[in-house]
């Protein structure tokens, strides 16, 4: 099972998708499509028609993942202990469900999203309402238990100027990571290029200092009067394996 979502992580329906080999499938009206992967391990990729959207990923023999005809124990053999407040993570392991909805994560008991699943992974988008700091990941399919994990939930958010200053200058804005006093490794991503510019390039990665604080300033040149938007994505996550 694979899902679509646009640039707000909104899940979207009636998708037509192209994967490897020319088999075509659609979303749903949840956003998400069931399909079956390729014979053959290797690369598979999915494009939405019409556009130059393109994801990829690996397609694995059922006999190296040990999966025979009966189903595999539950197992989670690896999770972020970073995450996100609004972001999609990955689990990893044995005894996932192939329908998304058969499988049910939680965090602090809050109900997360199953974007996409197979018997091994599981995409997982958290619930609307996740507060940062610490919090503990659990798992069921099909009756079967895993967890809770602990977590730390993060947001990632910017101080600084509201829009742009006087045309030439310079100035910071601060990255604040809130909820875990860990230093990061953050992306940045500057969509606003004719207003302003990050002066160590419009996309770039930075390390937050850790600590109480936990920021870390990001120089800017101010093209133009006007508004401005810059992405923050979290990158280096710590996982845990098992």
């Amino acid at each position: 099972m694979l899902a679509v979502l646009d640039s707000r992580g909104r899940l979207m329906p009636k998708v037509e998708i192209e994967l490897s080999g020319g088999q075509k499938t659609m979303t749903d009206v949840t956003g998400r499509a069931l399909f079956i992967a390729a014979n053959q391990p290797g690369p598979m990729t999915a494009k939405i028609e019409g556009s130059g959207i393109t994801a990829a990923t690996s397609v694995v023999s059922a006999e190296n993942l040990n999966l025979q005809a009966s189903p595999a124990p539950l197992t989670v053999q690896s999770y972020p202990h970073v995450m996100t407040q609004h972001d999609r993570f990955v689990l990893e392991g044995t005894g996932f469900r192939n329908a998304a909805d058969s499988n049910r994560i939680s965090l602090n008991g809050e109900p997360c999203l199953v974007v996409a699943s197979s018997p091994v992974a599981l995409v997982v988008l958290p619930g609307p309402h996740l507060t940062v700091g610490e919090a503990q990941l659990k798992i069921v399919a099909k009756g079967a238990n895993a967890g809770p994990f602990p977590v730390s939930v993060v947001a990632l958010e910017f101080s600084g100027p509201a829009s742009a200053v006087d045309a030439g200058s310079t100035g910071k804005l601060i990255l604040h990571a809130r909820g875990t006093e860990l230093p990061l490794i953050v992306e940045i991503r500057n969509v606003s290029p004719k207003v302003i510019r990050l002066t160590q390039g419009n996309v770039q990665r930075v390390k937050t200092s850790g600590g109480p604080d936990n920021i870390v300033p990001v120089e800017v040149n101010f093209v133009t009067d006007g508004n401005y938007f810059v992405l923050a994505r979290l990158i280096s996550v710590d996982t845990h394996r098992n």
